[in-house]
């Protein structure tokens, strides 16, 4: 008979052999993840491979975030499954070359503004149109390159609660239909939007004509029940955030920037300061302006005074600053962050 402290022995040992794995604790999160994004996987073998790129991006947010780069901290946002390249593929949709050819926004049927410069000490210090009832909630343009059409539309929203006085919810996906200029989820100019809602006479609700995140057929039934109208727009004198602060002022703004790099991906707050480029690949919407008070909760607002633009996205209010992004103004180069100030424009009533 074995003696009892060798019985013990072997008793330890087969409970250890037997004993599972560790769970990986990057899994439960990214289960968590999962959950919270209502994110679903073909099989075992895709939802391994997500989960590598996924931890490879949390490693990015963490070491990103350890070092304190910039006063805005990253986070795992809806898009920490994909890597960068397949990012931009998916969700950056502007300037294509058009359906009939062009390959450059339009200055046909605009008046270009030339005579914004000057003092602007007449200005408000900070303007947030969301305060003022000018802003619809954040959309999703989901796996579509419509950011062109959001943005657009965004700026035709504003413009007519400002002028009309009622905050109504306009048409993405007429124009990702029925706009034979741009290529629909293959990408446009929002100056190409607002010259199809002039010719149109009109854009219809998105009740009416709701977003699919898919080209369609175009519904032109549809095309007659306009709710908003514009008259023309207004090419913003380009690389002037002086003439673009004077814009933004007055209402919502169309423009492009290079929303490309990892760092927009997977931004979750606080003053964005960089790095990006002046390639411009993505229409999001300034909707305001300001200046960070003292961060006392040290939630990564940004250095006290720092001015910012404060920018609508399309990516859903899950994404950045419940789907805004607070954008450094007066970075030191004409062109603006991201080349902010490259392509402004904005819809006339």
């Amino acid at each position: 008979m074995a003696r009892p402290s060798l019985l013990l022995a072997l008793l330890v040992t087969v409970w250890v052999c037997a004993a599972p794995a560790r769970a990986d604790p990057l899994l439960e999160r990214f289960e968590r993840w999962m959950g919270r994004h209502g994110r679903l996987y073909a099989d075992a073998g895709e939802k391994q491979r997500r989960l590598e790129v996924y931890r490879r991006n949390v490693e990015l947010v963490e070491r990103f975030n350890s070092m304190g780069n910039g006063g805005y901290r990253l986070a795992d946002t809806r898009f920490a499954d994909l890597t960068n390249e397949e990012f931009r593929t998916k969700m950056l949709g502007l300037g294509p070359r058009s359906r009939a050819g062009r390959t450059t926004a339009p200055s046909t049927m605009t008046r270009v503004a030339s005579g914004l410069a000057g003092d602007f000490s007449d200005l408000p210090k900070s303007v947030d149109w969301r305060e003022k009832g000018a802003v619809a909630p954040v959309k999703n343009q989901g796996e579509c390159g419509s950011c062109w059409a959001f943005s657009a539309v965004a700026a035709m929203e504003g413009v007519n609660q400002i002028k009309n006085g009622k905050l109504v919810s306009l048409s993405e996906q007429e124009l990702v239909d029925c706009d034979t200029v741009a290529v629909g989820c293959a990408g446009g100019y929002m100056s190409w939007a607002f010259e199809f809602v002039m010719k149109n006479r009109g854009l219809t609700t998105e009740r009416n004509y709701p977003y699919q995140g898919m080209n369609g057929a175009c519904q032109k039934p549809k095309l007659k029940e306009s709710a908003v109208a514009i008259s023309g727009y207004v090419n913003v004198t380009a690389s002037s955030e002086a003439d673009l602060l004077r814009a933004a002022a007055a209402q919502p703004v169309s423009v492009a920037v290079d929303a490309g790099s990892f760092v927009w991906q997977l931004y979750g707050g606080g003053v964005f300061t960089g790095p990006c480029t002046t390639e411009l690949n993505h229409g999001v919407t300034v909707v305001g302006y300001g200046e960070t008070q003292e961060d006392a909760d040290g939630d990564g607002g940004g250095t006290p005074g720092q001015k910012y633009w404060i920018v609508k996205n399309s990516w859903g209010p899950e994404w950045g600053e419940a789907g805004y992004i607070r954008m450094q103004r007066q970075a030191g180069a004409a062109d603006g962050l991201c080349g902010i100030a490259l392509l402004p424009s904005y819809p006339l009533m």
